[in-house]
């Protein structure tokens, strides 16, 4: 496996895990990683559940930049958000990502309409087609509002939670809506990024799927990271060698990670 970089994972700055920063960039280094970026959970206006996705970010760059004295020279840790991007919470992102020196910044869709996938509540009363369609159409919406971020996270999230998961879910279904988020982010020379969540969640496919991938190649896209979108020390690099088996057989020759904002292409 030539992927040596995680740019998707969280520790107990984000709401959802409660691992320790050290404890992941302790497994990072024992896997033998290049580098890793920790990319908390920020959602400003999420819907009010029991947990809390936001960072105190003066805790995070402190915790972290320690961090990344003491692995420096075996491990280069970056420093990331993943910003949960909604039309309302557009305005107030910009500040936030020029605010702070981050390294990369991931855009993902969570919400949609005031509800989380995550519980079925968001699915009750409607076709899971339906509730896919407005997914992505949100997910759209959003991305033309705020285009301070370097990768769009798990495309496809909304598919892991539907009732019946990726069963009858296919691009050919989507297409009318996945195309023009494939050819916005082409456009912007904005990355896609390639989550292995979707294997760890028992999909069979990354979030996005192949289909979407091989979709994203023939529209002229080329920049992709990767990221597990661990939470747990034991999923950091999940299936990352399926996942470059699934790129390079799609004709990806190369895999982008990000300091100061600034790109650098990986060779496979």
């Amino acid at each position: 496996m030539s992927i040596r970089h995680d740019y998707h994972l969280h520790s107990d700055f984000s709401g959802d895990s409660e691992t320790p920063a050290a404890a992941m960039a302790e497994r990072a280094a024992s896997l033998g990683l290049e580098g890793m970026c920790f990319t908390e959970h920020e959602d400003p206006d999420a819907p009010v559940t029991d947990i809390d996705f936001t960072v105190d970010f003066e805790r995070y760059f402190s915790t972290v930049q320690k961090l990344r004295d003491e692995y420096r020279g075996r491990l280069n840790i970056c420093i990331g958000m993943e910003f949960g991007i909604l039309p309302q919470v557009a305005d107030m992102l910009p500040s936030l990502a020029c605010r702070y020196p981050f390294d990369f910044i991931i855009a993902s869709c969570h919400f949609v309409g005031g509800k989380d996938p995550y519980y079925p509540a968001f699915f009750e009363g409607r076709s899971e087609e339906d509730c896919y369609r407005q997914y992505f159409h949100e997910q759209y919406e959003s991305l033309k509002l705020f285009s301070d971020y370097d990768t769009l996270g798990h495309m496809d999230y909304v598919v892991r939670y539907g009732p019946n998961r990726n069963q009858f879910y296919s691009y050919e279904t989507y297409a009318d809506c996945i195309d023009p988020i494939l050819r916005h982010i082409i456009e912007n020379g904005k990355c896609l990024e390639v989550n292995t969540g979707g294997l760890k969640y028992g999909l069979g496919e990354p979030n996005p799927s192949t289909e979407i991938l091989k979709r994203y190649r023939e529209l002229g896209g080329e920049l992709i990271t990767v990221g597990s979108d661990a939470h747990a020390p034991q999923h950091l690099c999940y299936d990352f060698g399926r996942a470059e088996k699934i790129l390079t057989e799609l004709g990806f020759r190369y895999y982008t990670v990000f300091e100061h904002r600034i790109p650098r292409q990986i060779r496979f």
